[in-house]
């Protein structure tokens, strides 16, 4: 009788921990809405053009709108953020996989991939666009090339930590080799490769504008050179608080899916 007592008990202070823990982001923003808010009290006095007061930056964000100019461009911005960042997960997770658990591949590929991971991507860009153009290709093939090393160095290391107990498990039940896959394998590496895209993520939205700005290809990156070439201080402050804005809301999406990651590992781990 007093053991659901026990477990109602000790299940609330978990709740409230993990209410606490969503709002935690919440609070942590508390600094800079202060600074922002600050920063609009002092723009009565006499403030340099180049700092405009955060209400200016509205007022360009809904001329900008009004054009049709940003909502071209945001939707041009998370459609090869979203693409670079799905090729990215499934390249980078394969591979991943692949070496980490084959030690005759990793040891050939491991030289090459400490190669690669230390390009820069503006190193990457002048040979894009000789070969691909100023196309959304050239685009992808970059922030692909930069972004994807966070999710195979997890995703590797997780292979390599697969447990053998796990292993031995779908010998003895005779497992198929897609069904260990898919039980045993998959549910081992997710947390792995959560943790990559949660590293990549904010990378490969980082690239995506550098990109843009350095080839000048449609999205949010060409409006910010285009809208600092003309000297509009407002609409750059604006624009690069939207980047902020579209940063902060995948990095709140992928902690979300990275839940379900772990309700689908504990799932199984508990299955097996």
């Amino acid at each position: 009788m007093n053991a659901p007592k026990i477990a109602r008990s000790r299940a609330r202070p978990r709740s409230s921990q993990n209410a606490r823990t969503g709002l935690s982001p919440l609070r942590g923003l508390l600094p800079l809405v202060l600074g922002i808010v600050l920063w609009q009290m002092l723009a009565f006095g006499n403030l340099p053009p180049y700092f405009p007061p955060p209400l200016e930056w509205l007022r360009a964000l809904a001329a900008l709108w009004s054009s049709g100019n940003l909502v071209a461009a945001v939707a041009v911005t998370l459609r090869d953020f979203a693409v670079a960042l799905a090729l990215s997960i499934v390249i980078g997770s394969t591979l991943g996989i692949l070496l980490g658990r084959s030690r005759a591949l990793d040891r050939l590929l491991g030289p090459t991939l400490e190669f690669g991971r230390t390009m820069p991507a503006g190193a990457l860009v002048p040979v894009s666009v000789l070969l691909l153009g100023y196309t959304s290709s050239m685009t992808l093939t970059v922030v692909v090339l930069t972004s994807f090393w966070p999710i195979l160095l997890n995703t590797r290391s997780g292979a390599q930590r697969i447990s053998q107990d796990r292993l031995d498990t779908a010998r003895v039940l005779r497992l198929s080799w897609w069904d260990t896959q898919y039980k045993i394998l998959l549910p081992s590496v997710l947390p792995s490769i959560h943790l990559g895209t949660q590293i990549a993520a904010p990378v490969t939205l980082i690239i995506v504008l550098l990109v843009e700005i350095l080839t000048q290809v449609s999205g949010i990156g060409r409006e910010i050179a285009h809208q600092q070439s003309m000297f509009r201080s407002a609409a750059v402050y604006g624009l690069v608080a939207l980047t902020g804005v579209m940063g902060l809301a995948v990095n709140w999406f992928i902690s979300w899916a990275g839940y379900l990651t772990r309700k689908y590992d504990s799932s199984s781990a508990g299955g097996g």
